[in-house]
């Protein structure tokens, strides 16, 4: 289950010392936080909805991908159809300038997709693994492989 919005709210007010930190949330969750200026966002929409309704954040960026896991051998139909909205070199690319352009005084990047559990999971378990940001490593087992490959891949 995402985190509810007061305990992200409480993870933003409190970042752990030392370290950056990415927090996955859903876009409900998202579009109901409060701007900080310690706080920066990627926001992630498929490509047939409308970009959330985030505003105020000084450092936000906007991606729209389909949610396929195109490394998946066991794809449905449906999935397969989606894989050229799919998440690309490209977009891992424009998150990792994001995140080495970040402000000194970010503590904590926010990334939210629809639901919170796929897109955002990979890009907050990639941010992670490349970057060292603290994460709650038990909210990222439905992490989207693809993104997370892909992010990995582009960093080197």
């Amino acid at each position: 289950m995402g985190q509810s919005l007061r305990e992200v709210i409480d993870l933003l007010y409190k970042p752990p010392p030392g370290v950056r930190q990415a927090i996955a949330v859903s876009r409900r969750v998202a579009e109901q936080l409060p701007p900080l200026s310690t706080v920066a966002m990627i926001s992630i929409t498929a490509p047939e909805r409308a970009p959330a309704e985030v505003h105020g954040f000084s450092q936000l960026l906007r991606l729209s991908f389909a949610d396929v896991d195109f490394l998946n051998t066991e794809i449905s139909a449906r999935a397969k159809a989606k894989i050229k909205d799919g998440f690309t070199p490209l977009q891992a690319e424009e998150i990792h300038a994001f995140v080495r352009a970040l402000a000194p005084e970010i503590r904590s990047v926010v990334v939210h997709c629809e639901g919170g559990y796929s897109r955002s999971c990979g890009v907050v378990l990639a941010l992670h693994n490349i970057y060292g940001f603290a994460v709650n490593a038990s909210s990222l087992d439905q992490a989207n492989r693809s993104v997370v490959t892909t992010m990995e891949v582009s960093k080197r």
